[in-house]
């Protein structure tokens, strides 16, 4: 249990779902409009850097916030960059119920790391302010580190899982069938095709807000991201996929109900 008598101690961060995807919203847009730094004063360590580190024996904790299928490159796998040798894995929706855990490295460097360097942004302002002293996102993340070839590795051991302590349900492992009343009719259809993280979630919220409440939507994409992107925005903003389709891992259809 986490003594909060002293400001020195680390602080229980309560974020719900919704609210984290609307921070990740919130710095795609940013992104898109090249405002990089919406979140002023969360500093940013470079790859080079990093490995800098590491190879000179002085490592800090790296927490990659990905998926497991993406850390240990399984089938499932979107990149098969694997991780860097000794990062723990905690994936960014699982990071609040989890940085009470790692109360003995608030004093230590910790570098957080994500696909992009984005969502890394997020996770290191959600540490600091939980009260870690020196955290850093990695900037360019998992792509800039395979881009200049530095070290990875896709083995698996309990090490790596060792923060990897309290787990929320998958948004994903609910089996999605059509409702009772769609009566297969579509209202629009949504060409995301050829189009790259951010785009596919963010048009797709974009285009369900202008229809009807009990309107149906299709989405059409062909970025392996948004196969767990768009139902994970669907799921925290009360909407409902009413279909998923998976063509040869290279082109999805979604089929979105509005609720509200």
């Amino acid at each position: 249990m986490v003594n909060k008598k002293t400001s020195d101690e680390i602080k229980e961060t309560e974020i719900s779902n919704s609210r984290m995807v609307l921070k990740i919203f919130k710095l795609f847009f940013f992104s898109l409009i090249r405002l990089r730094f919406y979140i002023p004063g969360i500093p940013e360590i470079k790859v080079h850097q990093l490995n800098e580190q590491i190879k000179n024996n002085q490592p800090p904790l790296m927490i990659d916030l990905r998926d497991k299928a993406d850390f240990y490159v399984t089938e499932k796998a979107f990149k098969t960059y694997g991780h860097i040798p000794n990062a723990k894995l905690i994936p960014m929706f699982q990071l609040p119920a989890n940085v009470k855990h790692l109360s003995s490295f608030k004093d230590k460097l910790i570098v957080t790391i994500c696909p992009g360097g984005g969502a890394s942004l997020i996770a290191a302002e959600i540490m600091i302010k939980a009260g870690f002293r020196d955290v850093r996102s990695l900037r360019g993340g998992m792509n800039k580190w395979h881009k200049k070839r530095y070290p990875t590795t896709k083995a698996e051991t309990d090490e790596d899982l060792m923060f990897f302590i309290e787990k929320k349900p998958d948004m994903l492992d609910e089996k999605h069938t059509m409702d009772e009343y769609f009566n297969g009719e579509i209202h629009k259809t949504l060409d995301a095709r050829n189009l790259s993280c951010p785009a596919p979630i963010m048009k797709s919220k974009k285009e369900l807000m202008k229809l009807e409440v009990g309107q149906v939507l299709e989405v059409l994409t062909t970025d392996p991201g948004s196969k767990r992107d768009i139902p994970a925005w669907i799921n925290v903003s009360g909407q409902k996929l009413l279909s998923l389709e998976d063509k040869d891992s290279e082109e999805f259809r979604f089929i979105v109900k509005r609720l509200k």
